[in-house]
Protein backbone atom coordinates (compact mmCIF):
# COMPACT_ATOMS: atom_id res chain seq x y z
CA UNK A 1 0.00 0.00 0.00
CA UNK A 2 1.28 3.17 -1.01
CA UNK A 3 2.74 5.30 2.05
CA UNK A 4 1.42 9.21 2.29
CA UNK A 5 3.96 11.76 3.09
CA UNK A 6 2.67 12.00 6.74
CA UNK A 7 4.80 8.83 7.23
CA UNK A 8 7.78 10.29 5.73
CA UNK A 9 9.65 12.11 7.86
CA UNK A 10 12.33 13.74 6.02
CA UNK A 11 10.55 16.29 3.79
CA UNK A 12 14.32 16.41 1.57
CA UNK A 13 14.36 13.03 1.65
CA UNK A 14 10.64 12.22 0.28
CA UNK A 15 11.56 15.24 -2.73
CA UNK A 16 14.59 12.94 -3.53
CA UNK A 17 12.53 9.83 -3.51
CA UNK A 18 9.80 11.63 -5.90
CA UNK A 19 12.40 12.90 -8.66
CA UNK A 20 13.99 9.49 -8.18
CA UNK A 21 11.05 7.96 -9.65
CA UNK A 22 10.37 10.63 -11.98
CA UNK A 23 13.79 10.40 -13.50
CA UNK A 24 12.72 6.70 -14.09
CA UNK A 25 9.51 7.49 -14.99
CA UNK A 26 10.09 9.80 -17.54
CA UNK A 27 12.76 8.15 -19.36
CA UNK A 28 11.05 4.89 -19.76
CA UNK A 29 7.59 7.24 -21.28
CA UNK A 30 8.03 10.36 -21.95
CA UNK A 31 7.10 13.62 -19.97
CA UNK A 32 3.48 13.36 -22.16
CA UNK A 33 2.72 10.12 -21.25
CA UNK A 34 4.10 10.07 -17.86
CA UNK A 35 1.44 10.40 -15.04
CA UNK A 36 1.93 11.36 -11.34
CA UNK A 37 0.46 8.22 -10.53
CA UNK A 38 3.10 6.11 -12.03
CA UNK A 39 5.82 8.76 -10.01
CA UNK A 40 3.70 8.42 -6.63
CA UNK A 41 3.74 4.07 -7.27
CA UNK A 42 7.37 4.44 -8.52
CA UNK A 43 8.52 6.84 -5.26
CA UNK A 44 5.76 4.22 -3.42
CA UNK A 45 4.06 7.63 -2.17
CA UNK A 46 0.74 8.13 -2.39
CA UNK A 47 -0.65 10.84 -5.18
CA UNK A 48 -2.00 13.62 -2.81
CA UNK A 49 1.93 12.84 -0.84
CA UNK A 50 3.60 13.60 -4.24
CA UNK A 51 1.50 16.55 -4.80
CA UNK A 52 2.30 17.87 -1.27
CA UNK A 53 5.65 18.50 -2.46
CA UNK A 54 4.75 19.46 -5.89
CA UNK A 55 1.88 20.91 -7.56
CA UNK A 56 1.75 19.09 -10.63
CA UNK A 57 3.71 17.21 -13.14
CA UNK A 58 5.46 20.39 -14.52
CA UNK A 59 6.81 21.36 -11.83
CA UNK A 60 7.98 17.60 -11.14
CA UNK A 61 10.04 18.06 -14.94
CA UNK A 62 11.10 21.69 -14.18
CA UNK A 63 12.86 20.55 -10.47
CA UNK A 64 13.94 17.48 -11.80
CA UNK A 65 15.89 19.07 -14.95
CA UNK A 66 17.36 21.91 -12.16
CA UNK A 67 19.16 19.09 -10.42
CA UNK A 68 20.35 17.82 -12.88
CA UNK A 69 22.02 20.84 -14.18
CA UNK A 70 23.59 21.23 -10.04
CA UNK A 71 24.83 17.57 -10.26
CA UNK A 72 26.65 18.06 -13.55
CA UNK A 73 27.41 21.55 -12.51
CA UNK A 74 27.42 23.17 -15.94
CA UNK A 75 27.00 26.72 -14.58
CA UNK A 76 30.82 26.52 -13.39
CA UNK A 77 31.82 25.87 -16.65
CA UNK A 78 29.73 28.24 -18.24
CA UNK A 79 30.51 31.19 -15.62
CA UNK A 80 34.59 30.37 -16.53
CA UNK A 81 36.68 33.56 -17.18
CA UNK A 82 38.13 33.02 -20.80
CA UNK A 83 37.83 30.83 -23.46
CA UNK A 84 40.65 28.54 -22.33
CA UNK A 85 39.05 27.90 -19.15
CA UNK A 86 35.84 27.80 -20.34
CA UNK A 87 36.52 24.71 -23.05
CA UNK A 88 39.22 23.12 -19.79
CA UNK A 89 36.15 23.05 -17.60
CA UNK A 90 33.73 20.98 -20.15
CA UNK A 91 36.39 18.27 -20.84
CA UNK A 92 36.93 18.06 -17.37
CA UNK A 93 33.40 16.87 -16.94
CA UNK A 94 32.59 15.34 -19.84
CA UNK A 95 33.45 11.93 -18.85
CA UNK A 96 31.33 12.38 -15.67
CA UNK A 97 28.27 13.75 -17.48
CA UNK A 98 28.64 10.73 -20.05
CA UNK A 99 29.10 7.95 -17.16
CA UNK A 100 24.95 9.54 -16.65
CA UNK A 101 23.99 8.36 -20.04
CA UNK A 102 19.68 8.24 -18.01
CA UNK A 103 20.18 11.63 -17.39
CA UNK A 104 21.31 12.99 -21.01
CA UNK A 105 19.02 11.00 -22.54
CA UNK A 106 16.00 12.38 -20.37
CA UNK A 107 17.48 16.07 -21.29
CA UNK A 108 17.36 15.42 -24.98
CA UNK A 109 13.97 13.64 -24.98
CA UNK A 110 12.70 16.32 -23.19
CA UNK A 111 14.32 19.49 -24.82
CA UNK A 112 12.69 17.86 -28.40
CA UNK A 113 9.35 18.26 -27.07
CA UNK A 114 10.22 21.50 -25.38
CA UNK A 115 10.97 22.96 -28.29
CA UNK A 116 6.76 23.33 -28.62
CA UNK A 117 5.81 26.74 -26.96
CA UNK A 118 2.86 25.11 -25.68
CA UNK A 119 4.92 22.36 -23.51
CA UNK A 120 4.90 23.04 -19.95
CA UNK A 121 9.05 22.65 -19.90
CA UNK A 122 9.55 25.62 -22.52
CA UNK A 123 9.73 28.48 -20.49
CA UNK A 124 12.53 26.66 -18.50
CA UNK A 125 14.36 25.63 -21.92
CA UNK A 126 14.41 28.95 -23.13
CA UNK A 127 15.62 30.20 -19.92
CA UNK A 128 18.33 27.44 -19.42
CA UNK A 129 19.65 27.88 -22.68
CA UNK A 130 19.91 31.91 -21.94
CA UNK A 131 21.40 31.36 -19.38
CA UNK A 132 24.51 29.17 -20.56
CA UNK A 133 25.06 31.08 -23.82
CA UNK A 134 24.92 34.39 -21.83
CA UNK A 135 27.62 33.46 -19.30
CA UNK A 136 29.76 31.97 -22.28
CA UNK A 137 29.74 34.86 -23.83
CA UNK A 138 30.84 36.44 -20.43
CA UNK A 139 34.02 34.15 -20.43
CA UNK A 140 34.39 34.88 -24.16
CA UNK A 141 33.89 38.27 -24.17
CA UNK A 142 36.79 38.64 -22.01
CA UNK A 143 38.78 36.53 -23.66
CA UNK A 144 38.63 39.25 -26.62
CA UNK A 145 39.59 42.30 -24.48
CA UNK A 146 42.17 40.36 -23.13
CA UNK A 147 43.07 39.47 -26.69
CA UNK A 148 42.85 35.82 -26.89
CA UNK A 149 40.55 35.61 -29.47
CA UNK A 150 40.29 38.12 -32.81
CA UNK A 151 38.09 41.40 -31.98
CA UNK A 152 36.18 40.21 -35.10
CA UNK A 153 35.07 37.45 -32.98
CA UNK A 154 31.40 37.58 -32.09
CA UNK A 155 30.94 35.96 -28.49
CA UNK A 156 27.34 35.51 -28.19
CA UNK A 157 27.36 33.47 -31.95
CA UNK A 158 30.46 31.29 -30.96
CA UNK A 159 28.72 30.66 -27.64
CA UNK A 160 25.51 29.15 -29.31
CA UNK A 161 28.11 27.45 -31.66
CA UNK A 162 30.01 25.91 -28.48
CA UNK A 163 26.80 24.65 -26.88
CA UNK A 164 25.58 23.58 -30.34
CA UNK A 165 28.79 21.44 -30.99
CA UNK A 166 28.48 20.07 -27.64
CA UNK A 167 25.06 19.02 -27.50
CA UNK A 168 25.04 18.09 -31.23
CA UNK A 169 27.69 15.64 -30.45
CA UNK A 170 25.59 14.46 -27.16
CA UNK A 171 22.81 13.20 -29.61
CA UNK A 172 24.74 11.69 -31.87
CA UNK A 173 26.46 9.44 -29.36
CA UNK A 174 23.39 8.70 -27.91
CA UNK A 175 21.77 7.50 -31.42
CA UNK A 176 25.18 5.29 -31.57
CA UNK A 177 27.86 5.36 -29.06
CA UNK A 178 30.51 2.79 -30.84
CA UNK A 179 30.57 5.60 -33.75
CA UNK A 180 30.67 9.09 -31.48
CA UNK A 181 33.08 9.96 -29.11
CA UNK A 182 32.03 13.04 -27.45
CA UNK A 183 35.44 13.86 -25.79
CA UNK A 184 37.32 13.55 -29.28
CA UNK A 185 35.09 15.75 -30.34
CA UNK A 186 35.04 18.59 -28.25
CA UNK A 187 38.66 18.44 -28.00
CA UNK A 188 38.91 18.94 -31.89
CA UNK A 189 36.63 21.75 -31.61
CA UNK A 190 38.97 23.42 -29.32
CA UNK A 191 41.70 22.68 -31.52
CA UNK A 192 40.07 24.47 -34.23
CA UNK A 193 38.85 26.95 -32.46
CA UNK A 194 42.37 28.23 -31.24
CA UNK A 195 43.85 27.60 -34.79
CA UNK A 196 41.47 30.06 -36.82
CA UNK A 197 40.01 32.24 -34.00
CA UNK A 198 42.74 32.99 -31.83
CA UNK A 199 44.45 36.41 -31.60
CA UNK A 200 47.99 36.31 -33.65
CA UNK A 201 50.34 37.43 -31.38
Amino acid sequence: MARTLSSVSDGDLARRRILDAAHAVFAARGFRAATVDAIARRSELSRAGVLHHFANKQAILTALLDQRDVELALYEDAAADSVATLIAGVRARLRRILDGRDLILLAHSLRAEAVDPEHPAHDWLVRRSRRLRADMTTALEASVARGELRPDVDPRLLSALLLAVIEGLEMQWLEDPGEVDVEAGVALFDELLRGNIAARP
